[in-house]
């Protein structure tokens, strides 16, 4: 299954805090759009006064400088703050608002008849009211439009609030939303039950983590699963048994963490959640499994991150969702998202590597494409990276091509000898057999287009764990789609730098043609593939990992980029410039990393000895 692109709604924040200089009574706070400068609006009309309406606060940190620094310092050995993790508590007392702060916005939010929840680390809170309260409190007027064919919900006006209230707010979130979401599921191969090749547990025997797994199962831990979708524990549970895995009463569990449903949204049904959890909880039979479940909105996906961490139940944390750069430009240059969307999120993720928490991201299965939206509303492709897997707090999971050999239906050969990154270019020798073939199925030229996304994040500067690794910021590619998106058979080899966060960091088995098996009560068994099976296999041998161990490893990325540089490394590199693409970056023979594979496959059994 493809990973989803989630299109937030839009957040309402400080820009650069838009405060007016004379002592005004109340304290404007700056919004990214400007109602004039949105053209092509249609229908508009006031929201209905009785439409609920939620939102969440956040909170300036404190202390945000010193934030980046701890959370690297925990997780880095030899730092003498190397596993000095921080309990949701401390991190709250060293970087959130205190508890005196949240205490009087509280009582003056409800006071203006809106329902206030406040999250653990003391950076959110969740307003819910109807828009007629939160246009009396925010001095705003809240309306509808059709933009571009899609509903949008925005403030004529610009939010205010009393200085004294406004001073600690940094943004506010959900006050205009626009939803553009796109679903890239693709449909897998109808099987009649468990499969030999798709059993979860080849995972292990292929990267070498059965010892682990084996010994430990993960016990006393849990693992975390961020989905925006349904959980049906029927399909959960017929998935564990049929498979052998253990499917204890109390075993699975579901956190909803609120948000709410966007105006234009389709529901995304539970396919997702189904695998990520079936994954999960195969590969660490006795782990815990505890699902955070929010609406499809950028307030559900904040709520769903600070639940977690604020819970801090969880040892590893799996996300198989994202949204393309690329939106979150255009976005942004229409005046209609803050740039502070990924600072938010950012430190929010952040909060997690303080508390030691493992998180995994899906890394997408466009390749280095992803979506962009122009002016008049059509979404296109181009190089981008997914967020957050492309964040500096998170451990991004790409995905790779297993050996396979045998025709397709036409006769047409596949012939792939040896694992390589994921990349539809592996099928270019078929594609090249009978063309026509081809171009008369449309699931066929979707694997063409299909591969692990990868490559170098404009949002988010190069962390220190990567510096000065050897392949970082350089990178070779092969331009292996015509801007049509057919195949270009024989592509040239093009060099050259960039600057910023790297990823994917690790890759394994995500191809649909070598894929995993899947259960849902709607589609039966399926054999799928896509990066979103690789986060939670994951965030399932970080379990294993850590329940024979007295503290969590943490976050992983400073460990494994300085391990990836030792003489006994514990990866296996896929560096090679042909056949080994996600349909742009390529290997870079020689080089520790490549925007292709990140620093390769990993020998979990070696990983764990080394892992301090």
């Amino acid at each position: 299954m493809k990973i989803r692109i989630l299109m937030a709604s839009l957040l309402v924040g400080l820009g650069s805090f838009g405060v007016v200089a004379n002592a005004a009574k109340t304290t404007p706070l700056a919004t990214p759009y400007r109602a004039s400068q949105l053209t092509s609006l249609k229908k508009i009309k006031k929201l209905a006064g009785g439409k609920t309406v939620t939102l969440d606060l956040v909170l300036k940190p404190r202390n945000s400088a010193q934030l980046t620094q701890t959370a690297l310092a925990v997780n880095t050995p030899g730092n003498s703050a190397f596993k000095d993790f921080l309990t949701p508590q401390t991190f709250r007392q060293r970087f959130g608002q205190s508890t005196s702060t949240t205490q009087r916005l509280t009582n003056y939010f409800k006071k203006q008849h809106l329902t206030v929840t406040t999250f653990n680390d003391g950076l959110f809170m969740e307003l819910k009211g109807s828009a007629s309260a939160v246009d009396k409190t925010f001095a705003t007027n809240l309306k509808t439009a059709r933009y571009h064919g899609t509903r949008l919900q925005y403030s004529a006006k610009q939010p205010r609030l009393p200085k004294t209230i406004a001073q600690p707010i940094e943004a506010i979130v959900g006050m205009t939303n626009l939803v553009k979401m796109t679903s890239l599921a693709t449909d897998g191969t109808s099987t009649d039950g468990p499969t030999k090749n798709g059993a979860p547990q080849n995972f292990l025997t292929q990267y070498h983590a059965t010892a682990v797994a084996d010994q430990h199962q993960g016990r006393g831990q849990t693992v975390g699963i961020i989905s925006f979708s349904k959980v049906d524990t029927r399909d959960i549970t017929h998935f564990w048994s049929a498979e052998g895995v253990p499917a204890g009463a109390n075993r699975l569990s579901v956190a909803a963490t609120g948000g709410a449903n966007v105006w234009g949204n389709v529901d995304p049904g539970n396919t997702e959640t189904s695998l990520d959890v079936e994954q999960a909880g195969a590969l660490a039979p006795q782990a815990k499994i505890r699902v955070y479940t929010a609406a499809l909105s950028d307030v559900g996906w904040i709520n769903a991150f600070a639940s977690a961490f604020g819970e801090n139940r969880a040892s590893s944390l799996s996300l198989s969702w994202g949204i393309s750069e690329g939106i979150l430009q255009e976005m942004n240059s229409a005046h209609l998202l803050t740039p502070l969307y990924g600072n938010i999120m950012n430190t929010l993720l952040a909060q997690g590597a303080t508390q030691g928490i493992s998180t995994f991201a899906a890394t997408g299965d466009s390749g280095a494409y992803s979506e962009d939206l122009s002016r008049d509303g059509s979404v296109g492709y181009g190089i981008y990276t997914n967020f957050p897997a492309d964040d500096p707090w998170v451990t991004a999971t790409g995905g790779t091509t297993l050996p396979i050999s045998g025709q397709l239906p036409d006769g047409a050969k596949v012939d792939i000898s040896q694992e390589r990154t994921w990349g539809g270019d592996a099928l270019f020798g078929a594609y090249r057999q009978d063309r026509s073939f081809f171009m008369r199925s449309s699931d066929l030229l979707s694997m063409l287009q299909s591969g692990s996304g990868g490559g170098i994040s404009t949002l988010f500067a190069t962390p220190k764990y990567q510096q000065g690794i050897s392949g970082v910021n350089t990178y070779a590619a092969r331009q292996y789609l015509t801007g049509n998106g057919l195949p270009r058979l024989h592509p040239e080899l093009i060099q050259g730098t960039g600057n910023g966060r790297n990823y994917p960091d690790v890759v394994a088995d995500a191809d649909p043609l070598t894929g995993y098996d899947v259960y849902t009560g709607a589609d039966g068994w399926e054999t799928m593939g896509g990066t979103s099976f690789v986060a939670p296999q994951f965030a399932a041998v970080a379990a294993d990992i850590n329940s024979d161990r007295s503290q969590r490893v943490g976050l992983w990325n400073p460990q494994l980029y300085s391990l990836a540089q030792s003489a006994d490394s514990p990866f296996t590199r896929l560096d090679s410039s042909t056949a080994n693409s996600n349909l742009y970056y390529v290997g870079q023979p020689g080089k520790t990393y490549n925007q292709a594979a990140g620093l390769g496959t990993v020998n979990f059994d070696k990983l764990a000895q080394e892992f301090k």
